[in-house]
């Protein structure tokens, strides 16, 4: 396929370069634009809302008459499949969570049609971002422009506009627990929601469980919130189904990129091709989880509301690089909460930084699905059989060196909020650290 003949493609790189500029305006030059959103927060919250979400809905599947693709036509499928009643896993094909089907078909009752699925999904966007700025505001003076910058990043738009993705339902979660979290029986809570998010959304959740299990203060109860909701519901899942419910367990089955993996293939290709992709992503699974639970086990005396966002982000950062089955765009998973818990306004090269992990996450599945075909660069000669491939794997490389300034980036955050939590450092009550999770 020759590029040029790819409108789909040439307009979504346009389009992502104009946003990646807008953000770039945003970031180089807050202080006009915060003068400008900051008296109006709500105008701008829903302006922004509109303007890079529901607009763009309207003009591309509505008035050019797009079908969906990508994502939104396979979550289409599993949503009408429960819309009809069918059973998931036995019936229909699905690696979310069991309920996760049935959820999205709630708007097929409305409107039986793929389009719907983009502004549900973006309603639920916009809950998550206005709870996260209500959250941060105290804390942060330039919150607003943080969640207008949201908003306009490519990779967010695209993976809204484009995808209708669900992962930022995560960070939704979080934010309850969080709420939950200077509560008497918060271990207890903690655990029963997390445990909601496993038959809710999909159970790659099970990557930051474990983490947080040497967070909390009181583990039994932690354990028991998670056994409260899991068992009676792989009780049920088994007796409806039998082992059909580990159906998810098969999504682990396809390369992805970019990734440590995938960057260095050409260099590690025969040691790679001697394990089998599940157990190559159970290793990772397993350094993800030790070096999330090292951080938790260190850094725990910060308290849950305060280690948790910067956990999460660190959890799903390593998880990015090191397991070969994480595509970039679970980088939308937790994008939100770089932007407000790591990124500062005055560190501007991060957050140029940022905006080309964007980008690129944006351009390089054109490449690497399209025009590649989703092939491994198992040698050097893969990598420079033309322009295309070369092309793609400098992409990756880049993708991957700035994934590890994220995840640097992160860890540098948690020890200055070790360096200043003492006595002297004082934080709004709704941000503080001391809260015990019992």
């Amino acid at each position: 396929m020759n590029f040029f003949e790819d409108t789909v493609s040439i307009v979504k790189v346009a389009v992502s370069l104009l946003l990646a500029i807008f953000s770039w305006l945003l970031i180089r030059f807050p202080a006009p634009f915060q003068r400008l959103l900051n008296p109006r927060p709500a105008l701008t919250l829903w302006g922004f809302f509109i303007f890079f979400r529901i607009l763009p809905f309207i003009l591309v599947y509505l008035v050019l008459d797009f079908a969906p693709r990508s994502d939104t036509e396979f979550f289409y499928k599993k949503a009408f499949a429960a819309y009809q009643g069918k059973m998931v896993y036995r019936d229909f094909l699905s690696y979310h969570a069991p309920l996760f089907g049935y959820l999205i078909s709630l708007p097929l009752f409305l409107w039986n049609n793929a389009k719907i699925l983009i502004p549900f999904m973006a309603i639920f966007e916009f809950v998550i971002v206005w709870a996260t700025w209500r959250y941060y505001r105290a804390v942060r003076p330039d919150a607003l422009l943080v969640a207008a910058l949201y908003f306009v990043l490519p990779m967010t738009f695209v993976a809204m506009v484009l995808s209708s993705e669900e992962d930022i339902w995560f960070w939704g979660v979080g934010l309850i627990t969080l709420h939950y979290a200077s509560r008497q029986q918060s271990s207890l809570w903690i655990g029963v929601i997390w445990g909601l998010s496993m038959i809710l959304i999909k159970s790659m959740v099970i990557v930051l469980l474990i983490p947080m299990f040497f967070l909390v203060d009181n583990k039994f109860k932690y354990v028991l919130g998670l056994a409260l909701v899991g068992i009676p519901s792989i009780v049920i899942l088994y007796l409806l189904m039998g082992d059909a419910f580990l159906m998810p367990l098969q999504h682990s089955g396809y390369h992805m990129t970019p990734n440590l993996v995938s960057v260095t293939r050409p260099i590690l290709s025969g040691l790679y091709n001697q394990i089998s992709l599940t157990n190559l992503n159970t290793i990772s699974l397993f350094i993800t989880m030790a070096l999330s639970s090292w951080a938790a086990i260190r850094y725990k005396h910060l308290g849950y509301q305060r280690l948790f966002p910067t956990l999460f982000v660190l959890t799903f950062g390593i998880f990015m690089l090191v397991q070969p089955s994480a595509p970039g765009f679970y980088l939308y998973l937790h994008m939100i909460v770089v932007l407000f818990e790591v990124m500062r306004s005055e560190d501007r090269a991060f957050g140029f930084q940022l905006i080309l992990l964007n980008f690129l996450l944006v351009i390089q599945p054109i490449t690497w699905v399209i025009y590649i075909g989703m092939k491994n660069y198992d040698d050097w000669q893969a990598v420079f059989a033309s322009s295309v491939t070369a092309a793609d794997y400098v992409i990756q490389v880049v993708e991957v060196a700035l994934l590890i300034v994220l995840v640097w980036k992160t860890y540098l955050h948690l020890k200055m909020l070790d360096r200043t939590a003492s006595p002297a450092y004082s934080i709004p009550s709704q941000r503080a650290g001391s809260s015990s999770v019992s």
